[in-house]
């Protein structure tokens, strides 16, 4: 699809957003089971992500023992995207008007025992980057972006909320099962990349809760068949979806026969 397209490494976000926008224009309301599907699967694509972040910056200051760990616990992550949609970067997961891949009970018992087998090694892992002197060094005071220069670029997501700026989609603008979650944002001030390490590690472990909360009720999945409206003429829709990097934006203009004038 267009969204998988120009996604990258945030193809759920993107293509949430996609069908946001597509099912918007179509008058479409997404049952129970699309929401807890989507939303589960926006957690974990921030689960998988900011792992194997955390390994890429134990890279960048030589800690070997960090990069090795925290790549390696990425992999189950992006493992059990395939194992539920048939792909591990989520490309053909989601999809405008329907539940492309229902998550079940039986997936919600699997995903259970990969989250039980990753976090002894991630806590261990992240305790240990928490007091070593010699990561320590490199990430405190190291790589600043103030407040001032977060605001004055326009940042968003994990970047802005690293210097003190509260921006997070999940509360400003919530969807789906975020006012259920009742959703806090993980906010740090001092802009280095000290504070970035703990957001990522703090949002994977509210991520983990979060999942772990929605899936002892997993919903009935909605078999009806849905056939989606065309598109309504002459409008403009607009969506907004919390990445793991920050605030995704899609947006679309119909002409007057419901037509994309602009994606």
């Amino acid at each position: 699809t267009l969204a998988e397209n120009i996604a990258g490494d945030t193809v759920v976000g993107h293509t949430t957003a996609f069908a946001m926008v597509w099912e918007s224009l179509c008058g479409f309301q997404p049952s129970k089971d699309i929401e807890f599907a989507r939303t589960l699967a926006l957690e974990m694509e921030r689960i998988a992500i900011h792992t194997g972040d955390l390994s890429a910056i134990c890279t960048d200051v030589a800690y070997q023992l960090g990069s090795s760990v925290l790549g390696r616990l990425r992999t189950p992550m992006i493992n059990f995207m395939q194992e539920w949609g048939g792909n591990r970067l989520s490309k053909g997961l989601i999809r405008p008007g329907k539940n492309q891949f229902p998550f079940t009970p039986a997936l919600a018992k699997r995903l259970t025992e990969v989250f039980d087998a990753y976090e002894p090694d991630f806590n261990e892992m992240v305790e240990m980057l928490r007091k070593l002197p010699s990561t320590l060094s490199r990430f405190e005071r190291t790589g600043i972006v103030s407040h001032d220069d977060v605001l004055s670029i326009g940042a968003v997501g994990m970047i802005a909320r690293m210097s003190g700026v509260n921006r997070d989609i999940r509360t400003s603008h919530p969807y789906y099962l975020y006012p259920e979650l009742n959703h806090e944002p993980v906010i740090k001030h001092h802009g280095d990349v000290y504070s970035r390490v703990q957001i990522r590690r703090n949002e994977i472990r509210q991520s983990i809760q979060y999942i772990r909360d929605m899936i002892q009720n997993v919903p009935e999945i909605n078999s009806k068949e849905v056939v989606l409206n065309n598109p309504t003429p002459d409008s403009f829709t607009i969506s907004l979806v919390e990445g793991w990097r920050g605030e995704i934006c899609h947006c679309a203009i119909t002409d007057s026969k419901g037509d994309f004038v602009i994606y």
